[in-house]
């Protein structure tokens, strides 16, 4: 068998890497903070460009709701985001985000009377989900994880694009066999984190953790999977019912929401803090304490 030939990779000088880095640290590229929640984009500093988050709840815990409500903020900065909500649908999603906007609970299925989406929701508001800078897939059952790429680059691309968000990561995977389906986790998020080291985009993914009966989500090793797509992220965020700590301080009421930071690659200082997200009827959610800061 003949020797292979590897040919020698590229190099750059340490010159220019340095002249880079201070270009980097003097005009670090533009994260995309959300005005309607301060306190989240203070503490991780936005959702920045080339990196990959991981969201993971328990079964029931809102996590689309969240996403809706991110949305919703987005579409009120007008800052271009792609959503993939393969679980619920993307008319479903709407709909979240609409009820995240009035308030009310619009996605029960009952029928809403007109005066009152007149009167809550009107014309300027109607004007301003068309015009919003937001694209949705029409997928809404299994394709694969080069699909989803090729999706968010076009994207991207065409529509500039800053931030995707993909629920969730089980319609993602190849999977025939269980003992498979870490592997698979696995490769479809090295591939997601490669696209996004490689792009100006920020990809939110929702993952399920290991436990199965709404127990609470306490690390990033509950996330469920192997340990690799955990190491790769490079934020992990943790969407829990308050914690009885914060309801027996009255920091949070049982319909509020519990945001730990478990990991944040470029805010080491972040992890440990918890945000308390106040529910509003179980569509809106508006910041409240921030607790726990571990330093």
């Amino acid at each position: 068998m003949k020797n292979k030939v590897v040919l020698p990779t590229q190099f750059e000088s340490a010159a220019d890497a340095l002249g880079q880095s201070f270009e980097d640290m003097l005009k670090p590229p533009p994260s995309v903070k959300l005005s309607e929640f301060e306190k989240f984009s203070y503490l991780t500093g936005g959702f920045r460009p080339k990196e990959f988050t991981i969201l993971c709840g328990a079964t029931g815990t809102g996590k689309t709701t969240l996403l809706a409500n991110w949305s919703n903020a987005m579409i009120s900065d007008n800052v271009p985001h792609f959503v993939a909500s393969v679980e619920t649908g993307r008319h479903d999603f709407i709909r979240r985000i609409i009820s995240a906007r009035v308030g009310e609970d619009w996605n029960t299925g009952d029928p809403v009377a007109i005066e009152r989406v007149k009167s809550r929701f009107g014309e300027r508001e109607i004007m301003r989900m068309q015009n919003a800078p937001m694209y949705l897939s029409l997928y809404e059952n299994r394709f694969s994880v080069e699909q989803l790429i090729s999706d968010i680059k076009f994207m991207v691309e065409t529509k500039g694009i800053k931030v995707a968000m993909i629920d969730n990561l089980n319609f993602f995977l190849e999977v025939t066999r269980s003992v498979d389906q870490n592997i698979e986790m696995d490769r479809v998020i090295h591939e997601i984190i490669i696209f996004c080291k490689q792009t100006d985009v920020h990809v939110i993914m929702v993952m399920h953790p290991k436990k199965t009966d709404n127990v609470r989500v306490e690390s990033e090793f509950d996330v469920k999977g192997s340990s690799g797509a955990v190491q790769e992220a490079q934020n992990v965020l943790l969407w829990n019912r308050p914690g009885e700590d914060l309801i027996a301080n009255a920091n949070a009421t049982l319909t509020d929401r519990e945001l730990k930071i478990a990991k944040m690659r470029r805010r080491g200082l972040a992890v440990g803090s918890r945000i308390v997200f106040q529910g509003l009827n179980g569509v809106t959610y508006r910041e409240g304490d921030v607790v726990c800061q571990s330093r």
